[in-house]
């Protein structure tokens, strides 16, 4: 395992000299940003692709899914970071995995930073990522999960996102009951305690993670599952990111004003999968605003449902829900849609995955009339969706996107997303991906061009373990930011101040899992 011990050593002491470029002087406490090309003649095990699939395949988007059981195949020949720490068995009946992650991303955002972009705020910063995690089981019916942060933010010259600084503090930590089971493929879990969560597309409900503190909440969760279907109830209360700020002391406290529930139920066979869904979110707090910027709270409760399909080649996608409740002193009808169609050619070179896809997501023409109708995004996965330089949430917009993904080696893939923006409600706001309004013409004169935005994105698999990403974004300023309007001061629900100029978004992320 000497291997392993070079890999803490670089991680922990290494300085590359491709920081010269960056000033590395101005990061007080700069992580090793490209540590990942660093450590791959030594995170990389001569081992059989099956192997390394395996090994890659058992961490999950959020770590308490993490599957490890693949150590306990007498078969299996790898040699990994971080698998002595796994399946380790002080009894019988206990097993044990620890592990983590360290994450590093530099950031170069030109006129998009700040909460709203395109007004003239830029920076440069790194933000570093550490996840600790243990895995206890107590036989087949009993676990406990429980997961630590650490997330900083280096350089910047304007204040951290609230989303980008947790120092030290619980990310998870939840005990799973087995309450029933068949003894074959069917069971019932509970679930309490803190958690992440995203279910289906995470077009609704994701644990975001891209950024720096992933979203979790203080709840309970049950399902029941078999072979071909599962089904979802919880009750949570959200970990707000805004208790961060400005100086991070304190341990992580739910927001007691605001509940969010549901039930989310999925089923698949080999060429298509249904979701449906209900789920509800109410703020109890009457001095909390509104994205719409006025106080009241709110009670909204969102139904619809999901189809995924795969005939041959082709792909096709729709998801859909409608909106209802009460918005501040106003009903809610509101609505969100997204279709896709998608080919995957496997006998070409590169073997090329495109898919067309349009989004929308309904506005509201009167904010006066008693009807609320701009829909509200929950707990999204946007960025994933709606470009990556977060110009906007899934609040009266509309994209018509094309994307591209090309295998360019088996580690090594390729993605190019192009995106057009427009406001499905000229008269109503451009929301944030955080759902605040950023700007508003209220008599609808600036026009619903939003603008263009090309995405493209590099992803090295170096190993099971170490991954590297490399990515450009480019927002074309349409129309609508030209109006002085938008680019003058308060209207309608926004403060406006747009620059009416373009912005570019670079980034290097590395990833060492153990």
């Amino acid at each position: 395992m000497a291997p392993e011990c070079r890999v803490f050593l670089v991680v922990k002491t290494g300085r590359s000299p491709i920081f010269a470029s960056m000033n590395v002087k101005r990061f007080s406490r700069l992580k090793v940003l490209l540590f990942a090309i660093a450590i791959s003649p030594f995170a990389a095990s001569h081992t059989c692709a099956d192997d390394a699939e395996v090994a890659r395949s058992a961490y999950k988007q959020s770590f308490i899914d993490n599957d490890f059981r693949y150590l306990d195949d007498p078969a299996y020949q790898g040699a990994f970071l971080g698998e002595r720490l796994k399946r380790l068995r002080p009894s019988s009946d206990i097993t044990i995995d620890l592990g983590g992650r360290f994450r590093s991303r530099y950031h170069n955002e030109n006129n998009l930073r700040g909460g709203p972009r395109l007004t003239g705020r830029s920076d440069e910063f790194v933000l570093s990522q550490m996840f600790l995690f243990a895995d206890i089981h107590l036989g087949d019916n009993l676990r406990v999960f429980g997961q630590a942060i650490d997330a900083t933010s280096d350089g910047e010259n304007l204040s951290p996102r609230a989303s980008e600084v947790n120092r030290f503090d619980l990310q998870m930590l939840a005990v799973d009951a087995l309450l029933l089971t068949d003894g074959g493929d069917q069971a019932w879990w509970l679930r309490f305690g803190r958690q992440e969560m995203h279910y289906g597309s995470q077009r609704l409900l994701a644990s975001r993670p891209w950024r720096n503190t992933p979203l979790t909440h203080d709840g309970v969760r049950t399902w029941w599952q078999s072979d071909a279907a599962r089904v979802d109830a919880f009750w949570v209360r959200p970990i707000d990111p805004r208790q961060h700020r400005p100086d991070d002391h304190n341990f992580d406290n739910p927001d007691q004003s605001r509940q969010f529930y549901g039930v989310f139920g999925t089923t698949k066979t080999d060429t298509v999968r249904y979701d449906v869904f209900y789920f509800g979110m109410t703020e109890d707090d009457d001095r909390v605003q509104t994205f719409a910027g006025v106080p009241g709270g709110f009670d909204v409760h969102t139904i619809g449902g999901r189809v995924l399909r795969r005939e041959g080649d082709l792909r096709f996608e729709a998801e859909g829900g409608y909106q209802f409740g009460k918005f501040s002193t106003s009903r809610q009808s509101a609505g969100f849609a997204t279709v896709g169609l998608g080919h995957t050619c496997e006998r070409l070179p590169l073997k090329p995955t495109t898919w067309l896809y349009y989004d929308w997501a309904s506005g509201d023409n009167d904010l006066n009339d008693g009807v609320h109708g701009t829909f509200y995004q929950l707990e999204p996965r946007g960025h994933y969706y709606l470009g990556l330089a977060d110009l906007t949430g899934r609040q009266n917009i509309q994209d018509l996107s094309l994307q591209t993904s090309l295998a360019v080696r088996n580690d090594l893939e390729c993605r190019i997303h192009f995106h057009n923006f427009w406001l499905a409600n000229r008269r109503d706001a451009l929301y944030t991906n955080g759902t605040a309004a950023a700007f508003h013409d209220p008599t609808g004169s600036a026009g619903n061009e939003i603008g263009h935005e090309l995405d493209l994105q590099l992803r090295w698999s170096i190993s099971p373990r170490a991954h590297l990403l490399v990515g450009y974004s480019y927002l074309w300023a349409g129309d609508y930011f030209d109006s002085p309007v938008i680019q003058g001061g308060p209207a309608g629900i926004a403060a406006n101040g747009a620059n009416g100029n373009d912005g570019e978004f670079t980034y290097i992320q590395s990833t060492l899992r153990f």
